[in-house]
């Protein structure tokens, strides 16, 4: 079932073209039926220290690797 919401980010704008390209390579990779991974480089001793707010409830989940002290966490609800 196909839910609708609105997530609010606030980030510095040099980030922007990078974080909205990323979900529009989603968005691509979604209509065409393909599988990829997609990421962006989630610099936090640097300044890409987003905020985060949802119109919605949810509930955290572990990386499919489970290990949060990982270099690369890898989600995937598949």
């Amino acid at each position: 079932m196909k839910k609708k919401f609105t997530i609010e980010a606030e980030m510095e704008e040099r980030w922007i073209d990078y974080f909205m390209s990323m979900l529009d390579k989603m968005e691509y990779l979604g209509n065409l039926g393909a599988s990829r991974n997609v990421s962006i480089y989630a610099d936090g001793d640097g300044d890409f220290q987003p905020k985060f707010k949802a119109s919605i409830n949810w509930d955290r989940v572990r990386p499919v690797d489970a290990d949060y002290d990982l270099e690369d966490n890898h989600y995937d609800a598949g």
